[in-house]
């Protein structure tokens, strides 16, 4: 999930019944809404979680633990309704707004101060600051964002699971724009955004003429050394070719020629 760098302080801690630390959905409070969560994240083949705490001081976050990658993981449901939401693509979806991999800080008394009143032997009141222990709950803290709950050296297999999330996430909001800008379908919008981002991984500098094609190919439905040429063309007065390429990409992607046009010049730089 990306690791947001955030000004405030979050410290997650328990809260004990009522309706929880957050909005919740229609008909739910929030502890009702995390439980519901979780239990429907859990029908999922991808997970078996554990509610930890299901309302925290940050509103409508809970924490989860995550066997799997041995972490506990706080995820914000502000927006999660279960009559509208799969909660696994929720999880997806909004796993840029999640912390991931936190510390777990257990429950300890700590020594606060307290102004008291007291009376010397003579029966005289005075009055001081009187030490007295407070019992801290567990909590979960992110170090590397500076938010009470992230180890400082994250292992290999956090850091793939983080990046993993942050590219799926990425990669749907990229699938929706396509979809609704240019008239594809949400699976192949989905296809283009994936490709899309390999692409932006790969180094150019690196890739042969025949890998950069490929990717074109994919992408657009011809290659990149067409494309060149037949803007080349057309800057010499001959448009014919590129308004093959065009019709040719919207046949690929079943997408009309304006549409076509309007994703290479805006998309792909073409």
């Amino acid at each position: 999930m990306k690791i947001l760098l955030l000004s405030l302080s979050l410290i997650f801690t328990a809260c004990s019944g009522g309706g929880g630390n957050g909005n919740g959905a229609p008909g739910f409070t929030h502890n009702q809404l995390a439980e519901k969560f979780v239990q429907e994240l859990n029908l999922d083949a991808d997970f078996s979680v554990t509610l930890v705490k299901k309302s925290t001081l940050q509103d409508n976050f809970l924490v989860i633990y995550d066997p799997y990658t041995d972490s506990y993981d706080a995820l914000n449901i502000d927006n999660y309704d279960p009559a509208l939401d799969n909660a696994a693509d929720y999880y997806y979806n909004n796993s840029a707004r999640g912390f991931f991999d936190l510390d777990v800080l257990p429950g300890h008394y700590e020594v606060d101060y307290r102004w008291v009143t007291n009376y010397d032997s003579n029966g005289n009141s005075y009055s001081e600051y009187e030490p007295y222990e407070v019992w801290i709950p567990t909590r979960y803290r992110d170090r590397a964002a500076d938010i009470t709950f992230e180890k400082v050296s994250a292992t290999s297999k956090d850091l793939a699971k983080v990046v993993a999330l942050k590219e799926a996430a990425t990669i749907q909001k990229s699938a929706e724009f396509l979809s609704s800008e240019f008239g594809l379908s949400l699976d192949r919008s989905k296809e283009l955004a994936g490709l899309q981002a390999h692409w932006k991984k790969a180094s150019k500098k690196s890739m042969t003429n025949a890998e950069v094609d490929a990717f074109s190919t994919e992408l657009l439905g011809f290659s990149l050394t067409s494309g060149i040429q037949a803007y080349n063309a057309s800057a010499n007065g001959n448009e014919s070719q590129l308004e093959n390429l065009i019709q040719q990409s919207a046949e690929v992607n079943s997408i009309t020629p304006e549409h076509a046009q309007s994703l290479m010049s805006k998309v792909f730089g073409l």
